[in-house]
């Protein structure tokens, strides 16, 4: 009887720890994952209708305007005697940039000098004709001839002379001058170098760089959402910490086809000189807005498994709801899922999500 009582002793106590451990974990599944007092002071945001406002970053570059340069070129060939301007100087409209000599100048030249004479000769022989004429000694025909002769002759000085204005030489020198004030921004001639009148390159490029323009790419999922009359702020490289405002003033409306982008112009202001020729630049387009979007603070949303979920709480209770990204601008999510209003966490919503989750 001992004995038995012994053997019964061990499963009573066993039975004792088991019957507490079950009553241990009942209650422990009893309580609640987020505490109450969690719940009360978590920080929540409203979800509202907001109309986006997005920046869209494009990549540009510094152009002259092209209505304010002027390319040079040579009418005549010849081979450069001296090049008096360099690359980047300033320079006066009607300014000497270069002088050639040119065989086909002084071949103008001489036609000048040739044309004057023939209508000195032909005035000569009119004053000649004209006195015979009166005396009787030379008839009506001989006195007209000489003056078609004469007229002819005043002609043909007129268009050597047309010829050698155009053509801008004198003797054998041709001179290259600034067409307008501006900077050289491009300058393709050396001293002694030759110069061909066939030549399709220009010999210097004068621009006038008060006014720019800058020339921006935009990828071809960007162009929906870009339009004439877009404001956009600037930046350089070369001065990243100013911001120079302007608008979208012309849209190429064809792509290029090896990059996929189309281009757009800002027409910039640039009275201090600051921008330069082929400066690159970061332009930001402030886009249109395209309609009302619920939004909500982008940290508010918790990443699970490449899905969004946001945790919402309704008077004193928390839930986790599946939302849809739609976009994200700066610190702001634009989303569907919610309603207006829909309080959302925003401290602690991964502890909270995961609490959640467990439970």
């Amino acid at each position: 009887m001992k004995s038995f009582a012994i053997y019964l002793l061990p499963l009573a106590f066993t039975g004792m720890l088991a019957s507490c451990g079950a009553h241990k974990t009942e209650s422990k599944k009893d309580e609640p994952a987020v505490s109450d007092s969690l719940i009360k002071n978590v920080e929540t945001a409203a979800a509202k209708m907001e109309e986006p406002s997005e920046s869209i970053k494009l990549n540009g570059k510094i152009q002259p305007d092209e209505s304010k340069q002027s390319k040079v070129f040579a009418l005549v060939s010849g081979k450069i005697k001296s090049v008096q301007v360099e690359l980047g100087d300033y320079v006066k409209q009607g300014q000497v940039l270069a002088v050639l000599q040119s065989a086909e100048v002084a071949g103008i030249t001489n036609d000048v000098s040739i044309a004057e004479s023939s209508v000195e000769m032909a005035k000569k022989n009119v004053e000649t004709q004209k006195s015979l004429f009166e005396g009787n000694l030379a008839t009506q025909q001989d006195y007209l001839s000489a003056q078609i002769e004469y007229k002819k002759a005043q002609s043909e000085l007129n268009r050597a002379r047309q010829v050698a204005s155009i053509s801008g030489g004198n003797s054998a020198a041709y001179t290259l001058k600034a067409p307008i004030s501006g900077y050289v921004i491009e300058k393709n001639i050396t001293g002694n170098s030759e110069v061909r009148q066939d030549n399709s390159n220009s010999l210097f490029t004068v621009a006038d760089l008060s006014t720019v323009w800058i020339i921006a790419n935009v990828y071809e999922s960007d162009i929906a959402n870009i339009r004439l009359g877009d404001e956009v702020r600037v930046k350089t490289l070369a001065n990243p910490e100013k911001e120079y405002l302007g608008k979208i003033d012309k849209v190429y409306n064809v792509l290029d086809p090896a990059n996929r982008t189309m281009q757009v112009r800002i027409s910039m202001p640039n009275a201090n000189g600051e921008l330069k020729p082929e400066m690159f630049a970061t332009v930001k387009v402030s886009a249109k807005p395209t309609g009302a979007v619920l939004s909500i603070p982008a940290r508010a949303i918790v990443m699970d498994n490449s899905k969004q979920y946001v945790v919402v709480k309704k008077t004193n209770k928390l839930e986790i709801k599946q939302i849809s990204l739609l976009r994200r601008i700066e610190d702001r999510a634009f989303i569907s899922g919610l309603e207006e209003g829909d309080q959302v966490v925003t401290s602690a919503q991964v502890f909270i999500y995961d609490a959640l989750n467990i439970k």
